[in-house]
């Protein structure tokens, strides 16, 4: 699920305008880090500091993308399928994005290592108490700006809402609008702080879901390490709403 649904689901209102993201990361990272691993805790840590449940299930897919061919096609796994979609949309959509090598997901300091163009970009199955579906995480640089990043393809457990279906009234950083196959999708800022030491940076996430016709929803979600976004909406919308980016 996005951000504001954990949010939503916990707290039952809108999310506080500013979140210090950084401290809740670096603090669950440090604390799960030799269990679960620094990807597990980046992708959990708001679930977890909000006390909604997250099962991360073994079957990653964090190697290179397998050729393309229809009898490779055939062979692969779900998590490599997904992982092959996910990676050629941003390809398409922002195909100067490049990938920062040996960077974790939980640990901002490690964001400013040299970048590569193979994608270290690994794919989850993921349990939350309301929805089930995958979870790809990884850490993108483009120009000066780099970002956590990470896509959700999933579908609602019975007895939970799918989320938001509307910007509410006073939130001038959400917009929502159609897809081309009659998606709903909605699009939503939001500000944080990147505290280092004595120094606080103001720091941005940006959330865009696209709810299908059949009930599945897809996440695209950024945490840059600076006031800059890595993708625009539009962008990160047609991710979301690339076809093949779908539950198997």
């Amino acid at each position: 699920m996005t951000y504001r649904q954990i949010f939503d689901e916990a707290i039952g209102d809108a999310p506080p305008t500013t979140v210090d993201v950084d401290a809740l990361v670096a603090r669950e990272g440090r604390r799960r880090r030799r269990t679960v691993g620094a990807y597990a805790s980046a992708t959990a840590v708001l679930a977890l500091a909000l006390g909604v449940g997250v099962v991360v299930q073994p079957g990653a897919s964090g190697g290179p993308a397998p050729a393309h061919s229809a009898a490779s096609a055939a062979a692969r796994t779900e998590p490599e399928r997904l992982r092959a979609a996910m990676l050629a949309a941003f390809h398409r959509e922002a195909p100067d994005l490049r990938w920062v090598q040996g960077a974790s997901t939980g640990d901002r300091e490690t964001w400013d290592g040299p970048v590569t163009d193979e994608p270290p970009w690994s794919v989850q199955r993921l349990q939350w108490e309301s929805a089930t579906g995958w979870l790809a995480v990884g850490v993108a640089a483009r120009g000066e700006v780099r970002s956590y990043l990470n896509i959700n393809v999933g579908r609602v457990r019975p007895g939970h809402t799918s989320g938001p279906d509307r910007c509410r009234p006073g939130e001038v950083t959400c917009r929502s609008f159609t897809g081309p196959g009659g998606e709903l999708v909605v699009a939503h800022d939001a500000e944080g702080r990147n505290v280092a030491g004595p120094v606080t940076k103001r720091t941005v996430l940006r959330t865009v879901t696209v709810k299908r016709a059949d009930g599945a929803f897809v996440s695209v979600q950024t945490v840059s390490s600076t006031d800059r976004h890595l993708m625009t909406v539009e962008e990160m919308a047609a991710v979301a709403l690339d076809p093949e980016i779908r539950l198997g």
